[in-house]
């Protein structure tokens, strides 16, 4: 079965096979490769993503999203030429044993840190400490019971280098990529100060919440639990240990497979 995850900046695709249990993730598609260039059908994209094979097997595939309206009306109409009828799934009070920190509108908690929520409460079977890098910096605490204690939302790394470019001059342009030291610094001139300042903000964050976790988990051991597609830069900088799962959200997406319906 296909397992979608459309998020803020691109749409991340994975393969379930439910004979084997096993997640094969497939790759990725930017939003903007397609929304910017009308000579680049999204439907011609995915189908270098989703090999044809995999199109004859299932007619049928789950996801989550926090993808703008342009976006989802695209991927709805564009899987359903390829014969795909997309399940999108939402925030509930509880779940697959997960309790929503939410308690008084838990629909308000993203989808994908949701599915994120689920896929860790599965795997990882005790306290955790979920550090989600995507377009935004999510950290979250589960409880091994489920009760998911509830998290923070920081601006990821792009968004902060997008900002400072906007509102200050003659800095436009940078991007994650000309990230490359590992370790933190002080920067020796106006580029390496933004992306140090960048990498200290989010490692800051993190740190701060390991701290507060001894009171949240009562002093009881919990795991540090990376994932998300910027996860390969900040692991650069963290000094914890840490268990990295890339495919945490389709892992809850796969958990919700059996009631497409309901």
């Amino acid at each position: 079965m296909l397992l979608i995850d459309a998020g803020n900046t691109r749409s991340k695709f994975a393969w379930w096979d439910a004979d084997t249990d096993k997640i094969e993730i497939l790759g990725a598609i930017s939003h903007q490769s397609w929304l910017n260039d009308l000579s680049q059908p999204l439907k011609d994209l995915l189908l270098e993503v989703i090999s044809g094979c995999q199109l004859k097997r299932e007619q049928q595939a789950i996801g989550c999203s926090v993808a703008a309206v342009q976006v989802m009306d695209t991927l709805n109409s564009s899987l359903a030429e390829l014969g795909i009828k997309v399940f999108w799934q939402k925030t509930r009070a509880q779940q697959a044993g997960v309790t929503n920190g939410y308690t008084k509108e838990p629909e308000r908690l993203g989808s994908d840190r949701w599915m994120a929520l689920l896929g860790c409460h599965e795997q990882v079977k005790q306290n955790a400490l979920i550090v989600d890098a995507g377009t935004a910096l999510t950290i979250d605490w589960l409880m091994a019971d489920g009760r998911h204690l509830g998290g923070w939302i920081v601006p990821g790394r792009q968004l902060m280098l997008n900002a400072l470019g906007q509102g200050t001059a003659n800095l436009k342009g940078i991007t994650v990529n000309d990230i490359e030291r590992d370790g933190l610094a002080a920067g020796l001139d106006t580029f390496d100060g933004i992306t140090q300042g960048a990498e200290a903000a989010l490692t800051g964050a993190i740190a701060q919440a390991i701290q507060l976790s001894g009171r949240y988990f009562s002093d009881q051991p919990f795991d540090v639990v990376v994932t998300g597609g910027d996860s390969e830069h900040l692991m650069r900088t963290l000094s914890v240990e840490f268990c990295r799962y890339d495919d945490l959200l389709f892992k809850g997406l796969r958990l919700c497979a059996d009631n497409l319906n309901s």
